[in-house]
């Protein structure tokens, strides 16, 4: 018993004499402080310990990924998981002590114990932080939220925290993709007939019929349907039932139109039914997810927490996903996210972690590359990754002979993850093919994005009415897809995808290869499509009938 006293009466004595600086930034643009926090006032703080052994996950989670590897497909159970990134026995206790020794107690959040959550006042933040959190407004929403903008650790602590949140993270303002809410009269386009290839030319937006045409995704359910698709929820968005049915009579009408999906909610999340509580992105989503897939099981996430920190729910689901016996196969997350420079970088690193483990047990998790104009080059988070599929954006206009890129589609190169060697080759091509043009204004060697592109503007319904949506649908479509190939390797008895990167990168192929178009939107220094990998539409367009020749074979 000697030893941990003399611990706990070294962390007590050093507080603030020996403490280390762990996170710290300067004020966010678009928030003011206010002033200091009510000092009596709760604060609810996860804590990330470090994992014992992070980086053999992150090995394993690439041979069991990459086709020809002896170990592909051999998913690692929770238990096994767990082993990697458990906190070690000595951060355990030293961090129970620390939090004993000020009558604060701790909630594991994952089975593994690497999250933890605490309650504590204001005050005893300050103090055990070594800092003062204040009082910050957003200049444009007049949110106000509790961060500070620096917090240590005492130095005997320093190599078993990682970081604590929320802190110097600061809500992420959503911002939608540009809306064409314009209702219209269903088109012809919604009936089943041999002209769908001229009608959906003739269209700015494409329905299910145009997508299973154009990508030749199969309209007959799957048998049996064995697979289990995730569509995530966030910041108060929700899946309305009635408009699903709306959507299945009018451009699936082969289906049956009461089909639906489960819900499972966390943090308090819900599900509102209300006309006026739809939501337009969560309901195009489960829409095309349900009309996509013709019968793979699909699973509405609903996150809660708060409406305005969509990374505290993308952290709390990926927690709850772990956590999980048996997660979803293929799980999408539309949100637009944010840029890198927005999060700490502490922050990215631990959930991108998070959703290695997740690829560990074989989970295809497949995200939105986002849209809009961001200045300078600033890559998209979570997109970066490297353990999830970003999925960028194109455009098949009237007049267009094929497809194109969408000029507002994100893309580029990461400031904070090396590039993963899976990429290496295609990259490089890219980087050697352009003359290393702009190189200097971009981290040329860091994991690159997107790894693939599909159509983003579609038709949907939305409070009863059919619409047109500008942007945002490609992460879907293509997830959708992987659905359909998951299913049918579970079906066969065979094991899910898992991490897609190292099959696409090994079966370029497989997609259609988009060589013209920017992002010229409004970026400074602009990418263009070119043959082969590009950092606009990574490397295309999925084929399906390819995709599911090369998984049979898998």
């Amino acid at each position: 018993m000697q030893k941990p006293i003399v611990f706990l009466f070294l962390l007590l004595a050093s507080v603030h004499a020996n403490s280390l600086v762990l996170e710290k930034r300067d004020g966010p643009p678009g928030f003011l402080r206010v002033g200091p926090a009510p000092l009596d006032q709760t604060l609810n703080l996860r804590l990330a310990l470090a994992q014992n052994n992070i980086a053999g996950l992150q090995d394993t989670v690439y041979e069991i990924s990459t086709p020809g590897n002896a170990r592909y497909g051999q998913y690692l159970t929770q238990d096994e998981v767990n082993k990697f990134v458990a906190p070690s026995a000595e951060t355990l206790s030293q961090v129970n002590s620390w939090l004993a020794a000020h009558s604060i107690a701790s909630l594991p959040l994952t089975p593994a114990g690497d999250w933890i959550s605490v309650n504590m006042s204001v005050s005893q933040a300050n103090e055990m932080f070594a800092t003062e959190f204040s009082t910050f407004q957003n200049q444009d929403t007049n949110q106000t939220v509790v961060r500070t903008l620096s917090y240590s650790v005492p130095i005997a602590l320093q190599a078993g925290i990682n970081w604590v949140h929320p802190t110097v993270n600061f809500p992420v303002v959503k911002t939608p993709s540009v809306l064409n809410l314009t209702s219209k009269a269903v088109s012809k386009r919604a009936s089943t007939n041999t002209s769908v290839s001229a009608d959906c030319r003739e269209n700015a937006s494409w329905t299910p019929a145009c997508l299973q045409e154009l990508y030749g995704i199969p309209s007959t359910p799957p048998q049996p349907a064995a697979n289990s698709f995730g569509v995530s929820g966030f910041q108060n968005g929700f899946a309305n039932e009635r408009d699903l049915k709306q959507f299945l009579g009018t451009y699936r009408p082969d289906m049956n139109p009461n089909t639906t999906f489960d819900l499972i909610t966390l943090d308090g999340g819900v599900n509102n039914q209300l006309p006026a509580d739809a939501g337009i992105f969560e309901g195009a989503d489960i829409q095309y997810a349900i009309g996509l897939t013709t019968g793979v099981p699909v699973t509405f996430i609903s996150t809660g927490t708060l409406p305005d920190d969509v990374f505290t729910e993308m952290l709390d689901q990926a927690q709850f996903l772990i956590s999980m016996e048996k997660p979803p196969q293929t799980i999408v997350n539309g949100n637009q996210g944010s840029l890198e420079f927005q999060v700490s970088s502490q922050f990215a690193i631990s959930l991108c972690n998070a959703y290695a483990q997740l690829a560990a047990r074989g989970v295809s998790y497949i995200v939105n590359v986002g849209e809009g104009c961001t200045p300078g080059v600033n890559p998209p988070f979570p997109a970066t990754c490297p353990f999830v599929t970003a999925v960028g954006e194109t455009n098949f206009r009237p007049g267009d002979a094929e497809e194109i890129a969408n000029e507002a589609s994100q893309g580029g190169f990461s400031d904070l993850f090396k590039r993963p060697e899976y990429q290496d080759a295609a990259v490089n091509t890219y980087l050697e093919s352009t003359g290393n043009t702009n190189s200097s204004a971009f981290n040329a060697t860091g994991r690159a994005v997107p790894d693939v592109a599909a159509i983003g503007l579609v038709d949907f319904v939305w409070e009863g009415q059919v619409i047109d949506i500008l942007d945002g649908l490609s992460v879907q479509i293509f997830a959708s897809i992987v659905a359909l190939l998951n299913n049918e390797r579970i079906a066969a008895g065979r094991p899910p995808l898992g991490l897609l990167n190292p099959l696409i990168y090994q079966n370029s192929a497989a997609f259609t290869d988009i060589t013209t178009g920017n992002n010229a939107a409004c970026f400074e220094v602009v990418f263009n499509s070119t043959a082969g990998w590009d950092p606009v539409t990574g490397f295309g367009s999925p084929i399906y009938p390819a995709l599911q020749e090369i998984s049979s074979k898998l």
